[in-house]
């Protein structure tokens, strides 16, 4: 018995401690700054830049019939068909955590799924994880929409991608 209830607890620790990692990341490396007003301002480190740029960088597909001969399987909002102003942005904002959006692309399958709904600073944001998969492989990266105004003379907040 003393030994299930320290497995039990040893696997919630491990848990938390996982949930704890997925949902703080990615942190903007500006929060401190007053002249922080909008999501859109937020800034993050290059190591996580990198990990989105290496990330775009396993979704080129080659292609005869595309523009440049790359497709980038990637691009969710052009395979989910989500083209309109805000209509990608909204549909991030709209997932509950646990929920995803999945896309196949020309040569691979994705998903962002909502891992965690905590605010960054004084916005609203919601925590995401990009997954891309293309044969035996699977890439992915973190990502983050906040809720607030998109430029200084906006009249609503609505949700932005900001990473």
């Amino acid at each position: 018995m003393k030994r299930y209830i320290l497995a039990v607890a040893a696997a919630l620790a491990a848990a938390s401690t996982a949930h704890a990692a997925v949902a703080a990341a990615p942190q903007p490396i500006n929060l401190g700054d007053p002249k922080l007003k909008r999501p859109g301002q937020l800034k993050f480190d290059p190591a996580l830049e990198a990990q989105k740029d290496a990330f775009k960088k396993f979704g080129e597909v080659s292609c005869n019939d595309c523009e440049g001969g790359v497709s980038f399987d990637t691009a969710a909002k052009k395979f989910l068909d989500l083209r309109d102003m805000w209509a990608f942005d909204s549909a991030l904002g709209g997932l509950e955590v646990g929920q995803s959006l999945n896309w196949r692309g020309r040569g691979s399958v994705g998903k962002i799924t909502a891992v965690s709904a905590d605010p960054v600073g004084p916005f609203a944001c919601k925590q995401l994880r990009w997954e891309l998969t293309r044969g035996k492989e699977t890439r992915t990266r973190d990502g983050l929409v906040c809720r607030g105004k998109s430029n200084p003379d906006a009249d609503n907040e609505r949700w932005l991608e900001v990473f």
